[in-house]
C-alpha cells in the first residue's frame, strides 16, 4: 500500500535505509564512472574559410555562371556533406578503413557526415569542424576538406562555363548556317531578277530616258529620210524625162547629120554646126544620165537608210519595253527582297549577338579557370588539437554522481512508500480507527529509558506518563 510522506518523514526513511541507498548510489556511480572513463577520446579540429567576392570579374565581362560564389554559403553544409566531397576525402586520406571494408563506402560517408559540423559565419565565411580519435588525422582532414570542396565547386562552375560556351558554339554554327542560307537565297534571287532590282531602278529609268531620246532622234531621222525619198521620187520623173528628151534629140540630130553628110561635104558649115550641136546634146545627155544614176543611187541609199532607221526604231522600242517591264516589276521584287533582307538582317543580328556572347563565354571560362585559387581563402587553418573535445570526464563523473544519488534516493523513497509498518503514534492515530491507549517505544540497549506514552484525549489514558527503568 502506497502512502504520502512529508519531507521529515522522507529524510527519516532515507536515514533508516542509508546503507541500501548508499550501496545503490555507489554501484551506479561506479558503473557511470566506468562508462565515462572508458569512452574513447574524441578530438576536434576547426577551420574557417572565407569566400572571396567576384565583383571585379563581373565588371570586366558578363559571366555565364550566374550564381554568385557567396550565394553558395546558403547550401554550403549540404554541398560539403555531399557524397563526391566526402568520398574523395575518404579515398584520398584512407579514412574509416575498417568501416569501408566491412560495410562499404556508403557507411563510411554516412559516418563522416556525423563527424562533420558546418556552421556559417556571417555573410562570406563558414567554419568546418571535424571530429575523430586521431588528432593528427583530424587536423589533416579539417584542412583538406575546404580544398576538396573548392576543387569540386570550381569543377562545377567550370563545367557550367564550358557548357555555356558549347551552347553558344552550337547556336553560332546553327545561326551561321541560317545566315549563309539567307545569303544564298538573296544572291539567287538577285541573279534571277537581274535588272529588276530596286537598286537598279535608277539605272533603268536613265536607260529608258536614253532610249526615249534615241527614239526621238531616230524618228526625226526617219522623217527626214522619208522626206528625202519623197523629193527623190518627184525628181526621178524629171530626170528620166530630161535624159529621154536629150537621147531622142541626139538620135534625131544624128539622123539629120547623117543625111546632111550625104548632101554636103564634111567641111560644110551646116555639117559643122550640126556636129557641134550633136556633141553638145550628147554631153548634156551624158550629164542627164549621170544625174539620173546618181539620183537612183541616192534613192537606194535613202531607202536603205529608212529601212535601217526603222529597224533601229524597232530595236529601241523593244529596249524601251524591256526597261519599262523592269520598272513595272521592280515594286513587286522590291517587296519580296525587302522581306528577305529583313529576315536576313534578323538572322545576321542574332548571329553577331551569338558570336559576341560566345566570345564573352570563352573569356568568362578563362576567368573561371584563372580565379580558381582566389575563390576560397582559409583565414584560420586547423591546428593539431592538444586535448580531446569530448567526453568531458569531470562533467561525466559529476552527472554519474548525481544520477547515482538520485536513483539511490528514489529507491529508498519507493521502498518507504510501499512499507506498511507503523513507527510512531501519529501514524497510529492517522491510520487506525481504534483508540490508542499507549505507545511502546523501540527500546534498544541496556541503559535506555522505557517510557509509556499515554494517548492525549483518551478516556482510558493515564494522567501522566510513567517512566520504567
Amino acid at each position: 500500500m502506497e502512502r504520502g510522506m512529508t519531507a521529515d518523514q522522507l529524510l527519516s526513511a532515507l536515514w533508516r535505509r542509508k546503507a541500501l541507498v548508499g550501496a545503490i548510489a555507489a554501484a551506479i556511480f561506479v558503473l557511470g564512472a566506468a562508462i565515462v572513463m572508458t569512452r574513447p577520446s574524441i578530438y576536434e579540429a576547426s577551420v574557417v574559410v572565407r569566400v572571396e567576392p567576384q565583383r571585379p570579374g563581373e565588371e570586366m565581362v558578363q559571366r555565364t555562371v550566374s550564381e554568385l560564389i557567396e550565394q553558395r554559403l546558403v547550401t554550403v553544409r549540404q554541398e560539403l556533406l555531399a557524397r563526391p566531397v566526402l568520398q574523395k576525402a575518404i579515398e584520398e586520406m584512407n579514412l574509416y578503413p575498417e568501416l569501408v571494408s566491412d560495410k562499404g563506402i556508403e557507411a563510411a560517408v554516412e559516418q563522416m557526415r556525423k563527424d562533420l559540423t558546418v556552421r556559417v559565419e556571417g555573410e562570406t565565411a563558414f567554419e568546418l569542424t571535424y571530429a575523430g580519435r586521431d588528432p593528427q588525422v583530424v587536423a589533416q582532414v579539417a584542412n583538406r576538406l575546404p580544398a576538396i570542396f573548392s576543387e569540386e565547386t570550381l569543377k562545377i562552375r567550370q563545367t557550367q562555363a564550358a557548357r555555356a560556351t558549347d551552347l553558344f558554339t552550337e547556336e553560332m554554327v546553327a545561326m551561321g548556317k541560317a545566315v549563309s542560307s539567307w545569303e544564298t537565297k538573296i544572291s539567287k534571287f538577285k541573279v534571277d531578277h537581274l535588272g529588276e532590282l530596286p537598286e537598279q531602278m535608277e539605272m533603268n529609268m536613265r536607260g529608258l530616258e536614253r532610249i526615249s531620246a534615241q527614239l526621238q532622234t531616230k524618228s526625226e531621222e526617219l522623217r527626214s529620210a522619208e522626206a528625202r525619198r519623197s523629193d527623190l521620187a518627184r525628181a526621178r520623173n524629171a530626170a528620166d524625162s530630161e535624159a529621154g528628151r536629150l537621147e531622142a534629140a541626139e538620135s534625131g540630130l544624128s539622123r539629120t547629120l547623117t543625111q546632111a553628110k550625104t548632101q554636103w561635104t564634111p567641111d560644110h558649115p551646116e555639117v559643122k554646126r550640126m556636129e557641134r550641136e550633136l556633141g553638145d546634146i550628147s554631153s548634156q545627155r551624158k550629164d542627164a544620165e549621170g544625174r539620173m544614176f546618181a539620183e537612183r543611187n541616192e534613192r537606194t541609199r535613202v531607202a536603205t537608210l529608212i529601212t535601217n532607221i526603222q529597224k533601229d526604231i524597232v530595236d529601241l522600242q523593244k529596249q524601251a519595253e524591256a526597261y519599262q517591264a523592269r520598272l513595272n516589276n521592280t515594286p513587286r521584287w522590291a517587296q519580296e527582297l525587302a522581306v528577305m533582307n529583313r529576315d536576313y538582317e534578323i538572322a545576321r543580328t542574332k548571329y553577331q549577338s551569338v558570336v559576341s556572347r560566345k566570345v564573352e563565354a570563352e573569356i568568362a571560362q578563362e576567368l573561371e579557370a584563372k580565379s580558381a585559387k582566389s575563390l576560397f581563402n582559409v583565414i584560420s587553418p586547423a591546428g593539431v588539437p592538444s586535448a580531446p573535445a569530448r567526453p568531458d570526464r569531470m562533467s561525466g563523473l559529476l552527472i554519474a554522481a548525481l544520477v547515482a544519488l538520485a536513483l539511490g534516493v528514489l529507491t529508498g523513497t519507493v521502498l518507504e512508500m510501499r512499507d506498511d509498518s507503523l513507527r510512531d503514534g501519529t501514524e497510529v492515530r492517522e491510520r487506525l480507527t481504534l483508540p490508542v491507549l499507549a505507545v511502546v517505544p523501540n527500546m534498544q540497549g541496556k541503559t535506555e529509558k522505557r517510557i509509556l506514552m499515554p494517548m492525549a484525549g483518551s478516556k482510558n489514558s493515564v494522567s501522566s506518563p510513567t517512566s520504567l527503568n
